[in-house]
């Protein structure tokens, strides 16, 4: 059991290192930690990233082309070109934030924040393990294009990795717990409960769903401003489709996981801080235009959604209760001058169906048009 560990360690790869192998199945092969060493490096380098890049290209390249020859049919010359005008308008290049070693040593991290949260304890070293590996193989999808990334991973492992993970049985594990971190396993949303809840694997115990939650919340909190491409953004090469994915990252500096003394339960905190020019840009994102503070809305909303699911698996293990958002928004002008919003997200009252806009958590709260007005009436903003 890692419970006696984990806080002493530095992080989960240092908690792997350090197990005796006692904790492992049996095996002739190459110990555990070597594997995932290996699995690690081999992905470190993985061109994430530009393959999706490339894919979003080509797709629109072939769809821009059928579109073509329907708006090439139109009787009217003025309509056909404005429709085409509008079809190379379009941004076909989805430039995605960090899905490399950085972002798994991130949600490594977040994930070690969760275990740490755990009030109940009985993982083990071979469960920690396989979760390890799930992270690094998470995203790696992306490099076939970003719609239906997750259900690449299991291919790559099958194809590249055979000899650093020899076993199938652990191939096939390490693939179902990293493919649920997201998108759909038959058209269903829930890709946690297509988990086993408790299998024995190489005569160990595996608990795929526990594993999975700690997974996906683990990505959902890794998203800080770690994840944005700086230099991209310093001196703006990226594309307007993908932006305001950067700029959201590079606002939230701070996720953390709090104890609440009084219930002893724990809580989010999630920090942004952002000035009046970023505030009042509208960014592009598929076809419409958008302010930071309603990403951040819409964002935020998402992450209590995850939360709510996560915790069906999380919940005897580590009470995570609620999500607290602080948003400061400073003046370009002057350093002192600042607008704070606050608000918390968690189920109160009789059960309902989730928010469905930020207003539902608190009416009072500004959508982006609403922020920028009452920034000018403030004084914040100066146009």
């Amino acid at each position: 059991m890692i419970c006696n560990d984990i806080s002493s360690a530095s992080s989960l790869e240092e908690l792997l290192r350090n197990a005796t192998d006692a904790g492992f199945p049996a095996d002739i092969g190459k110990p555990h930690c070597e594997r995932y060493k290996q699995l690690k490096d081999k992905f470190a380098s993985y061109p994430v990233e530009i393959g999706a890049m490339s894919s979003s290209y080509e797709n629109w390249s072939k769809e821009a082309q059928e579109k073509a020859k329907v708006i090439a049919k139109l009787e009217n010359e003025q309509e056909r070109c404005t429709q085409l005008a509008d079809l190379f308008a379009e941004d076909p290049i989805v430039f995605l934030n960090r899905h490399d070693v950085a972002h798994t040593n991130k949600v490594q991290e977040k994930a070690r924040e969760i275990l740490k949260c755990f009030n109940n304890w009985d993982l083990t070293y071979y469960e920690l393990y396989i979760m390890l590996c799930a992270t690094v193989v998470h995203d790696i999808g992306n490099v076939f294009g970003r719609k239906g990334h997750e259900r690449n991973i299991k291919t790559l492992l099958d194809t590249e990795c055979t000899d650093i993970l020899p076993d199938s049985v652990e191939r096939r594990i390490i693939a179902r717990i990293a493919r649920a971190h997201g998108g759909s396993i038959s058209g269903n949303s829930d890709t946690i409960s297509n988990l086993k809840e408790f299998d024995m694997v190489n005569n160990q115990k595996i608990r795929e769903r526990l594993l999975a939650a700690v997974l996906r919340f683990a990505d959902e909190l890794a998203d800080d401003s770690t994840r944005a491409n700086h230099p991209a953004l310093k001196i703006d090469i990226i594309s307007e489709a993908s932006k305001i994915y950067h700029i959201y990252s590079a606002a939230l500096h701070t996720v953390e996981l709090r104890k609440n003394d009084f219930n002893h339960a724990y809580e989010v905190i999630l920090a942004y801080e952002f000035d009046t020019n970023i505030a009042a840009t509208l960014y592009g994102k598929i076809g419409q235009q958008k302010y930071l503070i309603d990403e951040i809305y819409d964002r935020t909303l998402k992450m209590e959604r995850e939360r709510r699911y996560c915790i069906r698996y999380l919940r005897p293990y580590c009470p995570l209760e609620r999500i607290k958002v602080q948003i400061t928004i400073t003046s370009a002008n002057d350093e002192f001058s600042s607008y704070p919003i606050t608000y918390t997200l968690e189920e109160s009252g009789y059960p309902s169906v989730p928010f469905a806009s930020i207003k539902d958590v608190d009416h009072n709260i500004k959508t982006g048009s609403e922020l920028l007005a009452e920034l000018r009436k403030e004084g914040i903003l100066n146009e």
